[in-house]
């Protein structure tokens, strides 16, 4: 190697090392796409010359860079790499090297180059590996955009739940506790009765350019992940979009079996209609995997049309604070005690309706007190209340808050609410 190594360039060549002259002839086998021959040549630098700025490895037949990641820690200081005229397939392998703070890099000659429609794009995705460089295959690149100091700043902590709206906050709070109480049950069929008979359903996970799904944690869903991205196909978009609620309950029933960390929910609640975001952790409890925690996003209303569920790897600070003690019901405050007339919930029906407290009183008493049974049966005349208004032209009846949700049918309730 000391012959090449230029000391006024603080260069080295081992271009088509496997062709030197004085290695054939000493019949030395010296291939640097073996992982034995990388390592060796690594510690020279590391021991030698650890202030090189260029390394010549092109036309060495190279597959993969996994044996050269360890280049920015042996020479810190590189600015030029040539791998030019080598074997690497796919862009994904620079990722095995892009803690280098290189300026010119070569990579013609790879069949790499040819998985790009443009040039725009091939510079695009060796600089988002290489932010510093300046050029690319001996063309000069415009310069980037870089701020010499970089300043550390942290982010904001994160807000709890948004709960602007107390009065349906414990409405959504108990729905989410049985909806996930039923999810994490032995059977899932219990929430065919919160999926509209026209729902729809869709799974996505997060997509990183060169993720191998056979590798990922997640790889057990990737299958039905409709990561619109990803996915250019229509026909593929349409199969994974799951209509009609007992397809749903039927694809929710074949996902692995769950336990959610209510602790770690929170909950965003609009203050204009009955629709609200959920992040959270859960694990999975069955299954290859030992109990991996996850961390989801859906987005809810209360009787689910659209359901899109996000699912991603829960990061390290999320799997700390998981299951740290037994789930708690995600709710700030617990559920008054029952009296003759429940008070609260009364005041939190009005809210809901918009009818009065004698006609509120008399609905929650009808459905025996069940707040969200009554809601639901409420939301049920929503839409018939006017025609039935109309038909007995009545002089007197309580003012109907509508709920901006236009598919949301519960079911019926007796018609005494709107006769007297």
């Amino acid at each position: 190697m000391q012959k090449r190594y230029d000391g006024s360039q603080l260069a080295l060549d081992m271009k088509s090392l496997h062709n030197d002259p004085d290695l054939l002839q000493n019949h030395v086998d010296m291939m640097l796409n073996r992982r034995s021959c990388m390592l060796a040549m690594l510690q020279i630098i590391e021991e030698n010359v650890p202030e090189l700025l260029s390394l010549d490895l092109s036309n060495n037949d190279l597959l993969k860079l996994d044996d050269l990641r360890s280049i920015s820690t042996k020479a810190p200081n590189l600015k030029i790499l040539n791998l030019s005229h080598n074997s690497l397939k796919t862009d994904r392998e620079l990722d095995k090297i892009k803690g280098l703070k290189i300026e010119q890099l070569w990579l013609e000659g790879n069949p790499l180059c040819q998985t790009f429609r443009d040039k725009t794009l091939y510079i695009s995705a060796v600089r988002e590996r290489f932010p510093k460089l300046l050029q690319l295959d001996g063309q000069e690149l415009v310069p980037p955009i870089n701020f010499d100091v970089e300043t550390p700043t942290l982010l904001p902590p994160t807000k709890g739940s948004y709960l602007q709206n107390d009065e349906i906050k414990g409405l959504v709070l108990r729905f989410l506790q049985q909806y996930f109480t039923c999810y994490d049950g032995e059977d899932r069929q219990g929430l065919l009765n919160v999926y509209h008979d026209e729902a729809c359903c869709s799974l996505c996970i997060p997509y990183f350019q060169g993720q191998n799904p056979s590798r990922s944690s997640l790889g057990e869903y990737f299958k039905d992940c409709r990561n619109l991205k990803k996915l250019k196909d229509p026909s593929i978009r349409h199969k994974l979009l799951k209509h009609k609620r007992l397809n749903i309950v039927g694809f929710l029933n074949e996902l692995p079996r769950t336990q959610h960390d209510l602790n770690s929910f929170v909950v965003d609640i609009t203050n204009t209609q009955l629709c609200f975001v959920v992040n959270g952790i859960f694990k999975e409890v069955e299954g290859p995997s030992r109990d991996p925690v996850r961390a989801f996003s859906p987005l809810c209303m209360m009787l689910l049309v659209n359901d899109g569920i996000f699912i991603r790897n829960a990061t390290t600070e999320e799997i700390r604070k998981a299951f740290a003690t037994p789930a708690p019901t995600p709710s700030s405050s617990p559920v008054p005690v029952m009296a003759s007339v429940p008070q609260d919930m009364v005041q939190a029906f009005i809210q809901l309706s918009g009818m009065n407290a004698e006609w509120s009183q008399k609905c929650l008493q009808d459905n025996e007190w069940d707040f969200d049974q009554a809601a639901q049966t409420f939301l049920t005349l929503k839409v018939m209340c006017f025609w039935i208004l109309m038909a007995f032209r009545m002089t007197t009846y309580p003012t109907m808050y509508i709920m901006p949700c236009p598919h949301t049918i519960f079911s019926s309730f007796s018609f005494s609410l709107f006769t007297e």
